[in-house]
């Protein structure tokens, strides 16, 4: 790898709105529901403004419910130059699916795009909840993907998909074939949600009440580190607008910017990163 390489970042947002709490986090009340109306009306909304002024691409996986929910600001955030990942229909994770339901699942999510974006079809998926069922790399291969965001075996470099792979429990693991599916790795220390928000479940607890200004100096030094330790690498952050688009954290989002910018960081869509990578690589074995 060339050492004067300059990193890649793509600044990413899970756009789940109410799916998020039906979903993941079974809260059907009006409360936690307008959270993420909060995120479709108003978070959304500025973060375009934010990324404008700052002349930064994004990538924003969002589920076809969305999309069905708020047409207009997903239109916005098409007609301005950022990219749109599939991110299921209602935030379904797919581990919970047969191969027909996920079929299904994906289908769903892509005919909201093209009834409501003029035809807009993704080529990146993000998996709801970061999480494949064994059928999932091989159908995003079906359907076209380039890429997917879901996985986790490197830290600050993409990598080939893997199809097939078997763990045992009594022996080690049987590893698949890559494809030529390029994954651009994720981690829940880069993602807001988990950092930054309180959710009462009926299930579980999420006390993401910590300091911005603590999380924030984790994340810089982890995009400080990438840059000087993996040139031409790749910086995946993940956002959910409803969490980050709330009042002041927005600064995280500009300072994450700026920055990236003082590193000489290329900002970059998923789709520009997932291709500009494949691009250098041999052919998958």
């Amino acid at each position: 790898m060339v050492s004067n390489e300059p990193l890649n970042v793509c600044i990413t947002f899970d756009f789940d709105a109410m799916s998020l709490w039906g979903a993941a986090f079974d809260q059907w009340t009006p409360t936690p529901i307008s959270r993420g109306e909060f995120g479709g009306r108003v978070a959304v909304p500025r973060l375009l403004d934010l990324l404008k002024d700052e002349g930064i691409p994004a990538t924003f996986f969002t589920p076809g419910h969305t999309v069905d929910c708020f047409p207009e600001v997903c239109r916005r955030i098409v007609a301005e130059g950022h990219e749109m990942g599939h991110h299921g229909y209602f935030h379904e994770t797919p581990t919970t699916l047969d191969r027909q339901e996920e079929i299904a699942v994906l289908d769903k999510g892509i005919a909201a795009m093209e009834n409501h974006l003029d035809g807009y079809k993704p080529v990146g998926y993000r998996s709801p909840a970061w999480d494949h069922s064994p059928d999932t790399p091989e159908l995003l291969i079906e359907y076209g993907f380039e890429y997917d965001s879901s996985m986790m075996a490197q830290d600050f470099e993409p990598y080939w998909v893997r199809v097939g792979d078997q763990m045992h429990q009594d022996r080690g693991v049987e590893w698949g074939e890559e494809s030529s599916l390029v994954e651009l790795p994720v981690s829940w220390t880069l993602d807001d949600l988990p950092q930054l928000d309180l959710v009462l479940s009926p299930t579980f607890l999420l006390p993401g009440t910590h300091n911005p200004e603590d999380i924030e100096r984790r994340w810089l030094a982890d995009l400080e580190w990438a840059a000087e330790k993996i040139p031409g690498g790749l910086f995946n952050m993940t956002f959910h607008p409803q969490c980050i688009g709330r009042g002041a954290r927005l600064r995280i989002v500009e300072n994450m910017i700026a920055r990236g910018r003082d590193l000489g960081a290329n900002f970059v869509t998923c789709r520009e990163a997932a291709k500009g990578w494949a691009a250098k690589q041999p052919t998958p074995a």
